[in-house]
């Protein structure tokens, strides 16, 4: 009888186990997991030409101003290797556009953050990226498609 509960206890310490790892991997979403749509990217790359690209695009900032950072290419993919979708749309949504011109809803923040996605070779999918906790934890790496700006 003992020998039968301890492997009760056993069976079911290995059950738990293997549900929080299979949580855990299900937690470790990136950027290449396909969390934006076609439409989401063209409503984001629409506000982009009008909010965004005058200082971050250097062939669009006015003489003598200094460029932003860039947002495209591997120069932002360096910056933001290993941070989360949730910083990157933060950082949108309470600093930019930085000049005073606009102040940005979390809706129209999302749409730039999938342009950006887009933008630097991001694969789309079929479901818009949403301000939910999954977007917030969503970690962004390198892809190996990136355009250039």
């Amino acid at each position: 009888m003992k020998i039968g509960a301890a492997a009760l206890i056993l069976a079911a310490a290995i059950i738990a186990r293997g549900t929080v790892a299979a949580a855990a991997i299900g937690q470790d979403k990136t950027t290449r997991d396909r969390i934006y749509t076609k439409e989401q990217a063209a409503r984001g790359a629409e506000l982009y030409v009008k909010f965004c690209e005058k200082c971050h695009d250097p062939a669009k900032v006015p003489e003598g101003k200094k460029p932003g950072p860039q947002t495209i290419g591997p120069k932002f993919l360096d910056t933001w290797q290993d941070r989360t979708l949730g910083e990157l749309f933060s950082n949108i949504l309470n600093t930019m556009p930085n000049d005073g011109s606009a102040i940005l809803t979390s809706d129209q923040t999302l749409d730039l953050v999938a342009h950006l996605l887009k933008a630097n070779g991001f694969p789309e999918g079929d479901a818009a990226l949403r301000n939910d906790a999954a977007m917030k934890a969503t970690v962004i790496v390198k892809s190996g498609s990136a355009g250039v700006r």
